[in-house]
């Protein structure tokens, strides 16, 4: 699956600093923005890897003031995740390349609209909803099932699988199916069921994702569940 990291979805824009060349001294440095060693009486201390400590608002907080390494902390924790959702809402891989580019753009260029009215990862998954739907209605048809393959599984390496391969066909041959099923809900249905069964969000948060209530996220998840009920019950 694809690794998303912020030389790849950091837009060229003005509002993004601009990579000064090797040995360039940078801009003089304002007042409460001194780091260690900017002093001479400063010790030099050596420099954390950036986000690794640093909550999601805080790193919004940073990205919206153009600091690149907060916005690829974010990348990092969330990008595999807005992939999967995008993944099984649309036809290929690719259209879910795109979608998750569209998205992780306008989270770097729209991060100082962030108010903290929901948590930074269901901020992020409703930009990402958005960007899922627009890309449907571009394609305007039917999401297909996901290719475990090229999509989810670690690249084979031509051995056979080791310890139990029955049970690892079974694995498959039972993924295969859920794609299937997944494939076959009304995208409202699907949606809701990735966002609370995959990603683990609340009623709440997934109805604020998808812009609806918390009767119609009940609801709609309660059909899922049904469909998929059915359609598994051969698996029982």
């Amino acid at each position: 699956m694809t690794t998303y990291d912020v030389a790849a979805t950091t837009p060229a824009t003005p509002s993004a600093p601009t990579p000064l060349p090797d040995g360039h001294p940078g801009p003089p440095a304002r007042r409460g923005d001194e780091r260690p060693g900017d002093h001479p009486d400063t010790p030099d201390e050596p420099d954390e890897p950036p986000g690794t400590d640093q909550p999601d608002d805080v790193l919004v907080e940073r990205s919206a003031l153009g600091d690149q390494s907060a916005f690829a902390a974010l990348v990092a924790r969330h990008g595999a995740a807005l992939y999967r959702y995008a993944r099984r809402l649309l036809p290929s891989a690719q259209d879910a390349e795109d979608a998750v580019q569209d998205a992780l753009t306008a989270a770097w260029l729209g991060a100082d609209a962030y108010r903290g009215d929901a948590s930074v990862r269901t901020w992020l998954f409703g930009i990402q909803t958005n960007c899922v739907r627009r890309a449907a209605r571009r394609r305007a048809r039917t999401a297909v099932p996901v290719d475990v393959r090229d999509d989810d599984a670690p690249p084979s390496t031509g051995a056979a699988p080791v310890g139990d391969p029955v049970g690892h066909l079974l694995a498959v041959d039972l993924r295969a199916a859920l794609d299937g099923a997944l494939a076959a809900l009304p995208a409202s249905q699907r949606a809701v069921w990735l966002l609370v069964e995959v990603e683990g969000m609340s009623y709440a948060d997934a109805a604020s994702v998808l812009r609806t209530t918390h009767a119609a996220v009940r609801g709609s998840l309660a059909r899922a569940r049904q469909s998929l009920s059915r359609r598994f019950s051969t698996w029982r």
